[in-house]
């Protein structure tokens, strides 16, 4: 379980079965990548309420995750392995699409609460 947060607001995240072995936010803080410690999958969530957006799959074997980052301007993701591996992924672009709405909506509605 993840909880992720912002100005006093949170969101609980539940990630994977086993514990989390890796962990990243992308740069505008909406998005969240988890690899378990079995390193089989990677699962991207948003930010914002907690929904899985998308699973990808980084094998069958067992495999240390060692790290996990965001391409700062594409919809790509990586990580890396202690199997000495990099793994890159494309990223749902209408995941990112579906987390910027949203986040334009929140915005929208703060302002109205003002």
């Amino acid at each position: 379980m993840l909880i992720v947060g912002e100005k006093g607001s949170s969101v609980e995240i539940n990630a994977h079965e086993s514990d989390v072995g890796a962990l990243a936010v992308n740069s505008d803080g909406t998005l969240v990548a988890s690899a378990s410690v079995r390193g089989t999958i990677i699962r991207i969530f948003s930010a914002e309420d907690g929904k899985c957006l998308q699973e990808l799959r980084r094998g069958s074997a067992k495999a240390f995750i060692t790290s996990i980052i965001f391409h700062p301007t594409l919809h790509l993701i990586a990580c890396t392995s202690n199997k000495s591996s990099i793994h890159l992924f494309e990223i749902k672009k209408s995941q990112h699409q579906a987390v910027d709405e949203s986040a334009l909506a929140h915005e929208a509605e703060n302002k109205k609460s003002k």
